[in-house]
C-alpha cells in the first residue's frame, strides 16, 4: 500500500508555524486530536508558545519523541513487562556470555579466558555499544573472521565471535527478561505491521512525522509502516525536492528516502518569490585561538544591542559542548538560555570526585595517602564554600579548618596519615568547625575508603551530595549548573552503580573506581532554557527544526563541523560496512543537513573558527576551517567572481598589534618600611649567606629578609641536594675527628673507613627514605668514589686547627662595627699560614681569579666607600651601583672573603688563604687567591673587607632593590612574584 505524498516545507520558511498551521488542517481545525512524532522534545516547547500566542483554551496535540514511539510499540507487542538493563548490567552480562564461549574458541580463550572484568570492562563498553547499534539497524550480529590484520588481537577474537556473542547476549536478556534501547527498537521493527493503537493513524487521529533526515534501519521500517497506515511525513529540506530542479546535496538523504519508498513529494507551503529567491548574508571570521575568536563574537553581540532596540532571534551555536563555559564568559549579556547537554565530566562537581577517586588509587598499603592528592581534595571550591553556624549564629566556614590541615600536610611527608593529621587540626577548632571537618573527611575520604561494590560506592556519591548540599546553604541557587550537575548525579549516575546487577559483587579499588568514572563519562546535564525569547545558546543537534533569524557558529572547525569518528579498537570505520553499519558519511550527511537547513532560513549566519596547523586541543589547538565552511566560501567566490580576501569583508580574521615593550627588571623601591627592616636585620648578626643572597638578587633579599615572605612549604619529592650535602659534610667531620689538632697525611684515611662513616650519615640523615630509589642507590654508588678522589686530591700532610668552628665576631666597615656569623666547615694549617676550606656538593660558580690583583678597582671602591656620609648617605656622583654589578660580576660569593676578613679580626693567625671544595666532581680546591706572594696576599685580604664594606654600602643606600635575573631564577623561591 503506498502511502500520501511527502509534505515538503521549505526550508527557507520557519518550520514549526507552518508544521502548526498542517496540523490544525490535518484535524479539521481540532489540533488536540493530532499526533506528532518528532526527533527530540524541544520543538514541542516552540509549538506551545505558538499555541499560547493564539489564546484561549484549548486540546493541544500529542507529541511523541521518537524514543517514546519505541516504547509504546515494544510494550504493545510483549507480553510480559521487562526490565531496561543499564551500561553495566549489559557489560556484565556480555562477560558471562564471553566467559561462556571461551571453552569452544581457542582464539578467545586465549584473550578472555582469565579476564576479570577490571581489565574487560572497557572491551565489554565497546561490544555493548556496537551490538546496541545493529540492533537498532535492524541487524544480525554475523562471526567477523580474518580480520588480525585490521584490529588488535583481542578485537579480533570478539568479532570472530561476534555473532554467538549476538545470540548468547539476546538468548540471555530473554531470559531475564530485560531489554535495551536497541532490542527495543529491534523487536518493535520486527512487529512493525502491528501498529498500536495509540499510534495507529484514523480519519479522526492524524499522524504526522516530522523533522527527520537520516533514519536507521529499525527507524525506517517503523516509519514506513506508520506512511503506508496514513501518517504524513514532513519534511523541512529543500523546496526544489518537489518539482524537477536539482536538489541541494546536503538533503541527498531525503531524495534517498523518497526513491527508498517510492513516494512522491508535494509543497505543504507554497514560497512567495522573495523566499524562493532568498540567500543569508554571511560573514567569516579566522582566529588564532580560542578566545580571539570569543572576543570577535563579543564585539558584534555587544555592537548590536547597543545600535539595534529590536534585537532579532539570536542562536549562538556550539559545535563541541566543552565551548560552553568560555561562551558564557564572552557573551556581553549573561541573561541568556542555555539549551544543549553538557558533558557531567566537565562539571567542578566531577572534578571533585575525580580528585576523591586519585585519592584513593593512591593511597598506600598503611593507609596513608599521596599529600599532593589530597591537597587536591582540601583546596576544590566546594568544600571551601561550605559553612555551619556556632552557637551565637555566626559562620564558621570549612575553608578555615582545611587552610590549617594542608598547612599540617606540607609539614609532613609524601605520604600522610590523615587521621593523626586530623586529629591535630581538630584539637585548634571550635567545636562546630571540627564536627563540619569530621563529618567532611568522614564522607569524602573514609566512606570511599571502605566502599567494595558499587552499591557501596553509590551510597558514597549520595553521601556527598547530601553533604554539600546540607551545608551548603543557599549558595547553589547562584550555582545553577553545578546543581544540575549534583542532581544528574544523585537521579541518574548514583541508580546506575546502585541497581544493576553487579550491585552487591566486591571489585578490587581500582576496578570500582573504573567503574564509577565509566558510568560518570556517560552522564550529561540536560539544559531546557525558558523562555524561548532572546539569545538562545544551543548544541548543533538542538537546532533541527528550529529557526533563528541570526546565527553564530562558534569552532567551525572540520574536527568539530562535521567532525572526525571516534577511533573505535574494536571495529574501525573500514570494517562497518562490512557488518552493514554506516561508516562515517552518515555523521557528514546529518550535520549537512542540520548546518544547510539552518542556514536557509536565516536572515544572517555568522562563522567563527581557529586556523593553522592541524591540532585538536580545545584552547591550546590551531585547527583548519570545515569543509562546510570552505564550500560556503566557495559559492560566495563564485557569486562574485573573485576570490575572497582574507582581512576584508566577509572573510575577516584576528589582528593582533605587536608592539615592542622594554622590559625592566622588577622593583621594590627603598621606603620608610623597608629601611625599618633593613636597620633591624643589621643589628643582627649577618652572615655570609645573606650578603650571597643580596650580591645574587636585591629584590629577593628584600622579599626574603625585610618582608619577611616565607616560601610556601612543599614536600620534597625528587633529589634533596641539602640533605644529601648535610650527609656528605657529616661523613667529613666524622672522618677528620680523629685527627683534630694532628697532623694527617695523604693515605692515612680508609676507603674502609670512608665507606663506613658515609654510611653511618646516610642512617641518621634518613635519606633512604626521603629519597626516590634511583636518586638513592646512585648516591650510595657515587658518594664514596667522590670522596676517594677528593681524599687523593688533598696535600701530602695538613694540620687541622678546626671543624664545623663557629665564629662570631665584629668587623670594622665603613665607619661603623657590624656583627657577623658563621661556621667554617674545616681550618688548616698549610705551610704556616691559615687555610680556609669550604665544602660544595652543587655547582660551584668561579670567581674572576685577577680580582684580587686589580689595584685600580679596589682603590674605586676604597674612595667610594671613603665618601660615604656619616648616615650611609652616597652622593649622586658615586659609581656605586657599577662598582656593585662589577663586584657580583668578578666575585660570585662573598663567604670566603668573609671567612677571612672574619679571621683576621679574631686574630687567629695570619690567613693564608681559603678554598672551595668541588664534592660535585673530583674534589678539586678551587683557591681565592691563587697563590699571591706576601705583598700581594696582604692586600688581597684588605680588598675582602672593601668587598664586605661594598656590599653594605650598596645594601644600606641603593633606592630601590631592583631584580637580577639570571639562571638562578628558575629555582628562586619568589619567581612567581617577578612573573606577576
Amino acid at each position: 500500500m503506498s502511502g500520501s505524498p511527502f509534505l515538503i516545507f521549505p526550508w527557507q520558511r520557519p518550520f514549526l508555524p507552518d508544521l502548526k498551521a498542517v496540523l490544525e488542517d490535518c484535524g479539521d481545525g481540532r489540533s488536540g486530536s493530532a499526533l506528532l512524532i518528532v526527533p527530540h522534545n524541544r520543538p514541542w516547547r516552540y509549538l506551545l508558545q505558538l499555541y499560547a500566542k493564539d489564546g484561549g483554551p484549548r486540546l493541544l496535540p500529542k507529541v511523541l519523541t521518537l524514543a517514546d514511539m519505541v516504547k509504546v510499540w515494544r510494550a504493545a507487542t510483549s507480553d510480559v513487562p521487562l526490565h531496561t538493563a543499564n551500561m553495566l548490567d549489559r557489560v556484565a552480562l556480555l562477560h558471562d556470555c564471553v566467559q561462556h564461549l571461551t571453552g569452544d574458541d581457542a582464539a578467545l580463550s586465549a584473550r578472555f579466558a582469565r579476564m576479570d572484568m577490571a581489565l574487560f570492562l572497557p572491551w565489554g563498553l565497546r561490544l555493548a555499544a556496537l551490538l546496541e547499534e545493529m540492533l537498532g539497524q535492524g541487524l544480525e550480529a554475523a562471526d567477523l573472521a580474518y580480520v588480525e590484520n585490521e584490529v588488535a588481537a583481542p578485537a579480533a577474537a570478539l568479532l570472530g565471535a561476534l555473532g554467538r556473542i549476538g545470540r548468547a547476549y539476546l538468548s540471555a536478556l530473554h531470559e531475564r527478561r530485560w531489554t535495551t534501547p536497541g532490542l527495543d527498537q529491534y523487536m518493535a521493527g520486527r512487529q512493525a505491521s502491528r501498529i498500536p493503537p495509540l499510534l495507529l493513524p484514523g480519519a479522526e487521529r492524524p499522524v504526522l512525522v516530522a523533522g527527520f533526515s537520516v533514519l536507521n534501519g529499525t527507524e525506517d521500517v517503523l516509519l514506513r509502516s506508520l506512511w503506508r497506515a496514513g501518517a504524513h511525513i514532513c519534511l523541512h529540506t529543500d523546496p526544489a525536492l518537489a518539482g524537477n530542479e536539482p536538489v541541494h546535496w546536503a538533503c541527498a538523504e531525503h531524495a534517498a528516502w523518497l526513491r527508498r519508498w517510492q513516494a512522491r513529494a508535494k509543497l505543504a507551503v507554497e514560497p512567495d518569490a522573495r523566499e524562493a529567491a532568498h540567500k543569508p548574508r554571511l560573514s567569516f571570521f579566522a582566529g588564532y585561538d580560542c578566545h580571539s575568536q570569543l572576543q570577535a563574537m563579543h564585539d558584534m553581540l555587544e555592537k548590536d544591542t547597543k545600535t539595534n532596540a529590536n534585537m532579532p532571534s539570536t542562536a549562538v551555536l556550539l559545535t563541541d559542548s566543552a565551548l560552553l563555559m568560555p561562551v558564557l564568559h564572552h557573551l556581553p549579556d549573561k541573561d541568556v538560555n542555555v539549551s544543549m547537554g553538557y558533558p557531567l565530566t566537565r562539571s567542578p562537581l566531577n572534578r571533585l570526585l575525580d580528585a576523591l577517586l586519585r585519592l584513593q588509587d593512591g593511597r598506600a598499603e598503611d593507609g596513608r595517602y599521596y599529600w599532593r592528592t589530597l591537597l587536591q581534595c582540601l583546596r576544590h571550591p566546594y568544600l571551601n564554600m561550605l559553612r555551619i553556624e556556632d552557637e551565637g549564629g555566626r559562620n564558621l566556614f570549612l575553608r578555615d579548618a582545611l587552610r590549617r590541615l594542608e598547612t599540617l600536610v606540607r609539614t609532613g611527608s609524601r605520604f600522610v596519615d590523615l587521621a593523626v593529621l586530623a586529629d591535630e587540626c581538630r584539637a585548634a577548632l571550635p567545636a562546630p568547625l571540627s564536627a563540619l571537618l569530621s563529618l567532611c573527611l568522614a564522607v569524602t575520604v573514609e566512606a570511599p575508603a571502605a566502599a567494595r561494590s558499587t552499591a557501596d560506592m553509590a551510597e558514597c556519591l549520595r553521601g556527598i551530595c547530601d553533604f554539600l548540599l546540607a551545608y551548603g546553604g543557599d549558595m547553589w541557587r547562584h550555582f545553577p549548573l553545578d546543581a544540575e550537575a549534583m542532581f544528574r548525579l544523585m537521579s541518574h549516575a548514583a541508580p546506575i552503580l546502585r541497581e544493576t546487577c553487579l550491585a552487591q559483587t566486591p571489585f578490587p579499588p581500582a576496578v570500582l573506581h573504573g567503574i564509577t568514572r565509566q558510568v560518570l563519562e556517560q552522564e550529561r546535564v540536560p539544559f531546557e532554557a525558558e523562555p524561548l525569547t532572546g539569545l538562545q545558546v544551543l548544541g548543533m543537534l538542538e537546532t533541527r527544526l528550529l529557526h533563528f533569524e541570526r546565527v553564530l557558529i562558534m569552532d567551525a572547525t572540520d574536527d568539530k563541523l562535521p567532525g572526525n569518528p571516534a577511533q573505535d579498537p574494536l571495529l574501525p570505520d573500514s570494517l562497518r560496512q562490512v557488518l552493514g553499519l554506516p561508516d562515517a558519511r552518515r555523521r557528514e550527511r546529518t550535520a549537512a543537513h542540520t548546518l544547510y537547513r539552518l542556514c536557509a532560513g536565516a536572515e544572517e549566519v555568522h562563522f567563527f573558527w581557529q586556523e593553522g596547523i592541524s591540532r585538536s586541543a580545545l584552547f591550546d589547538g590551531k585547527k583548519s576551517r570545515s569543509r562546510f565552511v570552505e564550500q560556503l566560501i566557495w559559492e560566495e567566490e563564485q557569486r562574485r567572481g573573485a576570490l575572497l580576501t582574507p582581512g576584508e569583508e566577509p572573510l575577516a580574521g584576528a589582528r593582533c598589534t605587536v608592539r615592542a615593550t622594554r622590559v625592566l627588571p622588577k622593583s621594590l623601591p627603598r621606603g620608610a618600611g623597608l629601611d625599618a627592616a633593613l636597620q633591624n636585620l643589621l643589628r643582627e648578626p649577618l652572615s655570609a649567606t645573606r650578603l650571597d643572597v643580596y650580591l645574587q638578587c636585591p629584590l629577593r633579599f628584600a622579599w626574603q629578609y625585610l618582608c619577611r615572605l616565607a616560601p610556601q612549604r612543599e614536600i620534597n619529592e625528587g633529589d634533596d641536594p641539602a640533605a644529601v650535602g648535610i650527609c656528605i659534610h657529616n661523613t667529613l667531620r666524622a672522618l677528620y675527628e680523629p685527627y683534630l689538632h694532628k697532623e694527617v697525611r695523604r693515605g692515612d684515611i680508609s676507603m674502609k673507613t670512608v665507606r663506613a662513616r658515609f654510611y653511618e650519615a646516610l642512617e641518621a640523615t634518613d635519606l633512604r627514605r626521603l629519597l626516590p630509589a634511583d636518586s638513592c642507590l646512585m648516591l650510595e654508588t657515587a658518594a664514596p668514589l667522590r670522596l676517594e678522589r677528593f681524599l687523593a686530591r688533598q696535600p701530602e700532610s695538613a694540620l687541622i686547627l678546626a671543624l664545623e668552628e663557629k665564629l662570631n665576631v665584629d668587623l670594622n666597615l665603613n665607619g661603623r662595627n657590624y656583627a657577623f656569623t658563621g661556621t667554617l666547615d674545616r681550618l688548616d694549617r698549610r705551610d704556616g699560614l691559615l687555610y680556609v676550606l669550604d665544602y660544595k656538593t652543587g655547582t660551584i660558580k668561579r670567581h674572576d681569579g685577577s680580582l684580587w690583583t686589580d689595584e685600580l678597582f679596589f682603590r674605586r671602591v676604597s674612595r667610594a666607600c671613603a665618601e660615604a656620609g656619616a648616615d650611609g648617605r652616597v652622593d649622586a656622583e658615586v659609581p656605586l651601583d657599577s662598582l656593585f654589578e662589577e663586584l657580583r660580576e668578578r666575585l660570585p660569593s662573598l663567604q670566603l672573603p668573609c671567612y677571612l676578613s672574619m679571621l683576621r679580626a679574631r686574630k687567629m693567625g695570619n690567613p693564608g688563604d681559603a678554598a672551595l671544595v668541588e664534592l660535585k666532581e673530583d674534589g678539586t680546591e678551587m683557591p681565592l687567591f691563587g697563590g699571591l706572594a706576601e705583598e700581594d696576599l696582604a692586600a688581597a685580604l684588605g680588598y675582602c673587607d672593601l668587598s664586605l664594606a661594598l656590599v653594605l654600602l650598596h645594601l644600606e643606600s641603593a633606592p630601590r632593590f631592583a631584580a637580577s635575573p639570571d639562571r638562578h631564577c628558575a629555582w628562586c623561591p619568589y619567581a612567581g612574584l617577578c612573573a606577576s
